[in-house]
């Protein structure tokens, strides 16, 4: 498990701005106030693998950082994180990157060795 044991989902929910919408129906949520709900249940349950598709794809660009950071957190924390996405921060703060490019993966990883930073591309048939 990987996650802040001490972490509630109402703490969690505060922490991703939705606090005050924790007792209403999901019809009742924007996209965004959905996308953040789910991100702070999802963290409260301390997964050891976390997928996500499109996490931030409903998100303001504060909101975005926000969530990211959290993945981030967790990501420190021994969790492995898996996002699915179009936004270029999350791709920014990634550890790997595939991309998918006609059906075929190309991968970029950055390798940070000191204060130097080396990219390798591999190309999967």
């Amino acid at each position: 498990m990987c996650g802040r044991p001490s972490a509630s989902v109402e703490d969690l929910l505060a922490e991703v701005g939705v606090a005050g919408r924790a007792h209403a129906l999901p019809r009742q949520l924007s996209g965004g106030e959905l996308a953040r709900a789910g991100l702070a249940v999802t963290l409260a349950n301390s997964p050891a693998v976390l997928l996500a598709d499109e996490p931030t794809g409903e998100l303001d660009g504060g909101t975005e950082h926000l969530s990211l950071r959290m993945l981030r957190d967790r990501a420190a924390l021994g969790c492995a994180v898996l996002i699915v996405t179009h936004s270029a921060e999350a791709v920014r703060i990634a550890d790997r990157v595939i991309a998918l490019d006609d059906g075929r993966a190309h991968e970029t990883s950055t390798f940070r060795t000191g204060t130097q930073q080396q990219e390798a591309h591999v190309v999967a048939p």
